[in-house]
């Protein structure tokens, strides 16, 4: 499947669920999970505790519990959720690879960021992503178009690559990994950062790209 063809699919799926979830994108309330054994305690993840962004202070709470597929929630302090942090263990590290959505140099317009990286922009939908590749990440920022009232696209791009460069991603043992994050808060987790180990994925969602970035950061 090309680039451009996987970020339509996303967007059509993001806009009518409440967040990603690994192999596809799932409404929250319908995402099945294994019985609840295993994991008691956020010391048992590579996550934080607690996290605080922009003066938001996160807490942690295990919702799923098994240790081969946990997920933690992360809730202000009047419960609501503003991100989550998933490990999924695959069957093999190929299909681990697979969930990734990993994307390698794309065609598009040229686009030069504020520090000096390459990256190109596409349009669709009303919406522009821009792409680049870091290391073996592979970054994807997506912002409204600029006729549809939205910022400049290397703008924000250059600020995620910033943010990036001040809370560097995961690299311990880490394959690939794969990053989309919208120009606006959502309030689906549909910013995602997805990085993979051997047979495992860790996958965090946020209705923030700062946050998604911070709490990627903390796990590492």
């Amino acid at each position: 499947m090309t680039f451009k063809k996987k970020l339509i699919d996303s967007l059509i799926a993001v806009a009518g669920t409440a967040s990603l979830t690994f192999g596809g994108y799932a409404a929250v309330n319908k995402t099945v999970f294994h019985a609840n054994i295993g994991i008691s305690s956020t010391q048992q993840t590579p996550a934080p505790q607690n996290l605080t962004v922009d003066g938001n202070k996160l807490t942690a709470s295990i919702t799923n519990s098994n240790p081969k597929d946990y997920k933690l929630d992360y809730n202000d302090s009047n419960n609501n959720r503003h991100a989550t942090f998933e490990m999924q263990t695959y069957d093999d590290a190929q299909s681990a690879a697979d969930s990734l959505n990993y994307f390698g140099q794309q065609d598009g317009t040229k686009d030069k960021l504020k520090d000096g990286k390459q990256a190109t922009s596409q349009g669709t939908l009303g919406h522009v992503y821009t792409h680049w590749n870091q290391g073996n990440w592979s970054i994807t920022t997506v912002t409204p178009s600029e006729a549809a009232g939205g910022p400049n696209p290397a703008t924000f791009a250059s600020q995620v690559a910033s943010q990036l460069s001040q809370y560097p991603l995961p690299s311990e043992n880490v394959n690939h990994g794969a990053i989309v994050l919208y120009s606006t808060n959502e309030s689906e987790l549909a910013n995602t950062v997805r990085w993979q180990a051997n047979k495992r994925v860790y996958q965090v969602t946020s209705d923030q790209s700062n946050l998604a970035i911070q709490l990627s950061h903390h796990a590492n």
